[in-house]
């Protein structure tokens, strides 16, 4: 059993009078709307002949999406921002003026540095030493999802075990060692996309700046390369696949994830699990137009401002063109091929390694064992920004209750 690609090939939008009825020239737009929120990052905010050059291109695609796609705040924000840069006036009025008449007020500035990265750091956890240092607390958010509400969506055998699994190990006391108060586990049902959001607000705002964050998503995945508007998405368990608007409306949007992660979430340690097929999407390139699959080696766009804060690690269960494969036959009744590695390693340590050389093991072992069983390749990426590399999931706590 794979844990499939949800590609939609074409979508047939049936509402006569809003924006996405508009067609290829929304789609157009949400494509140009997506690559600005890729490509902005802190270093744009320093005015080069380079960074320039960038924003204009940017402003040009995004003013065009605005008028295709007339009735998008999102858009207007973005129009907004980088006109305000290039310090185009009377374009920053306008679309200043559409995005209050839309009363669109979920948005944050790109170009500020992220809280994670304005703040020196405290010193990460030594890889080398044999009693790892400790967090002040430690969180998780596990997400498994095996059934969906959309009967298009194909069902998975193990997403939620997996899930049910890790979670376990993370309240292990001989394990992750995370209170087990402190780990929000969302399955099936629960695993909304406002459920995922209500799950990331109680991180927000509990962690703080001396702690651990752990994000666990198993799912189906919808990657950017193979979406017509090059949108990238996590498929929550309400999604909705009818059109491009309601999968916009109904999916956790991987851009999303990562602004809320590094700009939301107060925590200089977390580490980011994807488990779904295609999940190394999360770190490739954009595809180009003459390439069928995008570049697996590079860290994308999307996940650039990770790299400005520290602390961040993000592992995912295949390559950009791979799939994540379940194993019916594999011990303890079943997991994906990717979740049996990790815990398997995990274990053996008893969450004491570094996640550098926990990662460095699964990937070796993940690809060795679905190479033998299943005949396919699947290989676990993983990249880390500075200060990643020493974090202990099983390193003590050091706050009082």
């Amino acid at each position: 059993m794979r844990r499939l690609l949800l590609f939609v090939s074409a979508f047939v939008c049936f509402w006569p009078c809003s924006a996405w009825a508009q067609g290829d020239g929304c789609r157009g737009a949400l494509d140009a709307l997506n690559r600005a929120k890729e490509q902005i990052t802190p270093k744009l905010a320093i005015l080069t002949e380079s960074s320039t050059s960038q924003l204009q291109v940017m402003h040009s695609a995004l003013e065009n999406g605005t008028r295709l796609c007339k009735d998008f705040p999102e858009l207007w924000y973005y129009l907004m921002i980088v006109s305000q840069r290039l310090g185009l006036e009377k374009d920053y009025a306008y679309a200043r003026k559409k995005v209050d008449a839309f009363n669109y007020d979920n948005h944050f500035d790109p170009f500020s540095v992220p809280p994670a990265a304005a703040v020196a750091p405290a010193a990460p956890p030594s890889p080398n030493t044999a009693t790892p240092a400790g967090f002040r607390k430690k969180w998780a958010l596990i997400v498994g999802i095996d059934q969906f509400q959309d009967e298009s969506v194909p069902k998975l055998n193990y997403a939620a075990k997996d899930a049910d699994d890790f979670a376990a190990f993370l309240k292990d006391p001989q394990g992750g060692r995370f209170d087990p108060g402190n780990v929000v586990y969302l399955k099936d049902q629960a695993a909304t996309l406002k459920g995922i959001r209500a799950g990331l607000g109680k991180l927000r705002i509990q962690a703080k700046p001396g702690d651990l964050i752990v994000l666990y998503i198993a799912s189906h995945g919808l990657p950017r390369h193979r979406d017509p508007n090059g949108v990238s998405y996590i498929i929550a368990h309400d999604t909705d696949l009818r059109d491009a608007a309601t999968i916009y409306a109904s999916s956790l949007q991987m851009i999303d994830l990562v602004q809320q992660i590094n700009r939301e979430l107060k925590a200089r340690q977390i580490v980011l699990i994807l488990d779904t097929c295609f999940s190394g999407d999360a770190l490739t390139a954009y595809a180009s137009a003459s390439s069928e699959t995008p570049d697996a080696s590079s860290f994308s766009m999307a996940f650039e401002n990770l790299k400005i804060g520290y602390g961040r690690a993000v592992l995912t269960a295949s390559r950009a063109n791979e799939q994540s494969w379940e194993g019916p036959k594999l011990e303890n009744g079943g997991n994906g091929y990717f979740m049996h590695g990790l815990l398997e390693v995990l274990r053996e340590g008893r969450g004491a390694e570094p996640i550098e050389h926990v990662f460095a093991k699964v990937q070796k072992r993940v690809a060795a064992r679905v190479k033998s069983d299943v005949k396919a390749d699947q290989t676990p990426s993983f990249q880390f920004s500075e200060q990643a590399h020493g974090i202990v999931l099983g390193a003590p706590e050091t706050a009082g209750n």
